[in-house]
């Protein structure tokens, strides 16, 4: 007897169209996004060219470099997502504390500058298992993608895979306009539909987080860019030449000149790797004395030992030292950040010069990532049934001073504000721009309710405590 499936279990037509379009699209990304994400780790190792190392070495050496890891990090440092202000600033503050999003965020902003795309989700959390009301999931970007609509500036749907251990996809999500569909696979290989959420938002509940994205090319672009690889891998290649090179420079290679092999332990009855084992034990310094030679007429003959003084370094090094160079005009980092630094520390404004471009580029994601956490509070509210298009016009995104000024520029500066009437001295902002955190501003807060308090009830104190004034009698004069 064959048992009739329930439509709600498996993808329409249409449904089942969208996701093999999304999923075509992960696949030719795929290629890419391992590239980029070997090199930011630090997997990734040069072709050898085959002209110098020989043979075996450089696959046996494996050097790798860690420069374009650190052109995404530097960045990201200073990309601190520190919530919402305006007029949904107090809910959207508990939903990010609920959804951990000061941490969570920084994982989206490294996926975006590393792949040049970042995705955030939003959707209703199963209170009963622990999950928050509103729930917000920060996406990877290789498991993740979006049909998106360019002129909406909003995606028309969206696909994110979850993958067991083994790299193989166990559920995947597909978010619709109005429905939010959530699939697992069976052992057979079958996509069954375990629940189907109908939210009926009439936007797809995924916001993008976009990186250097052109009016030409609105899919974002990576840090990690094609000037920065190959200079990476030039200077692996560097790397393998200087590894050789130590091996040399570290034991001199020695001729000895009519001297006979038996003297080192070599001969021909012996094999090769005896004969090399043997040799380098002279080399090694286990000899001392070499007995003379006799020649054909009986005559002693005169050894001689010749040394092949290798190269040292420094050549490896100079040309390392030109592609970091190289490496920092194009990422727009201090050439310190690479590992080459002076004797003489730089000065403090010597520091901010060099940091200026650095400082620019953070505050210009922080421009382009905010449409994105913007997107996100939309559909946090959309999903509490809070939202009202006239108050998002005063909501803003709150990010963390790109700039490193010290603490003391920092007091100086809020306290002029103060003293001149811009900034209210009890005030989130001023203390933001303080640099306090979160926790502290909610202590003061705290503290700042207890004092008025206090305050009160001693005023009241002090005016029931007083004596009662006592009324003016007027006086009566009698003529």
């Amino acid at each position: 007897m064959t048992i009739p499936t329930l439509p709600l279990l498996r993808l329409n037509n249409s449904e089942q169209s969208v996701v093999s379009q999304l999923r075509n699209a992960l696949v030719s990304y795929s290629a890419a996004n391992k590239i980029r994400s070997n090199l930011y780790e630090g997997e990734h190792s040069a072709t050898d060219l085959g002209i110098s190392a020989p043979e075996g070495l450089p696959e046996l050496i494996e050097a790798v470099a860690g420069w374009p890891g650190t052109v995404v990090d530097v960045l990201e440092e200073r990309l601190e997502f520190l919530g919402w202000t305006g007029e949904y600033e107090e809910i959207l503050s508990e939903i990010a504390q609920d959804n951990q999003l000061r941490v969570e965020s920084g994982r989206g902003h490294l996926d975006t500058l590393i792949y040049g795309i970042g995705f955030v989700t939003v959707g209703r959390g199963v209170v009963s298992d622990g999950e928050p009301e509103v729930l917000i999931n920060v996406e990877p970007t290789e498991d993740c993608t979006v049909n998106w609509n360019f002129r909406a500036r909003r995606a028309d749907a969206a696909l994110s895979q979850t993958r067991n251990v083994n790299g193989l996809v166990e559920w995947e999500t597909l978010y619709l306009p109005n429905e939010t569909i959530r699939f697992r696979r069976r052992s057979d290989g079958q996509m069954i539909v375990e629940e189907r959420d109908q939210h009926d938002l009439g936007r797809v509940p995924v916001a993008r987080l976009l990186n250097k994205d052109r009016a030409s090319d609105v899919g974002g672009r990576s840090e990690i860019t094609n000037p920065i690889r190959y200079l990476t891998e030039a200077a692996i290649r560097t790397l393998v030449g200087m590894e050789i090179n130590r091996e040399f420079y570290t034991s001199p290679k020695w001729t000895a000149l009519n001297a006979d092999p038996a003297v080192f332990g070599m001969g021909k009855d012996k094999s090769p790797s005896q004969n090399r084992r043997a040799g380098w034990t002279a080399t090694s310094g286990r000899f001392n004395v070499i007995p003379l030679q006799e020649g054909p007429d009986g005559e002693p003959v005169e050894v001689k030992l010749h040394e092949f003084r290798p190269a040292p370094p420094t050549p490896y090094i100079e040309q390392i030292r030109a592609y970091a160079q190289l490496l920092s005009a194009e990422a727009g980092i201090p050439g310190p950040y690479l590992g080459f630094v002076t004797d003489n520390p730089s000065s403090a404004d010597a520091i901010r010069q060099e940091e200026y471009r650095l400082v620019k580029r953070a505050e210009r994601r922080q421009t382009s990532f905010g449409m994105g956490w913007m997107e996100v509070a939309r559909l946090a509210l959309m999903f509490q049934g809070q939202f009202d298009p006239a108050m998002m016009r005063d909501l803003n995104v709150a990010w963390k001073d790109a700039a490193t000024p010290t603490r003391a520029a920092t007091a100086d500066e809020t306290t002029k504000y103060i003293g001149a009437g811009v900034l209210p001295p009890d005030s989130r902002v001023t203390w933001t721009r303080m640099g306090l955190s979160e926790p502290e501003q909610r202590q003061l807060e705290k503290d700042s309710r207890r004092t008025n308090v206090q305050r009160l009830v001693e005023q009241a104190r002090e005016r029931r405590a007083a004596p009662m004034p006592v009324p003016a009698i007027d006086t009566i004069t009698e003529e």
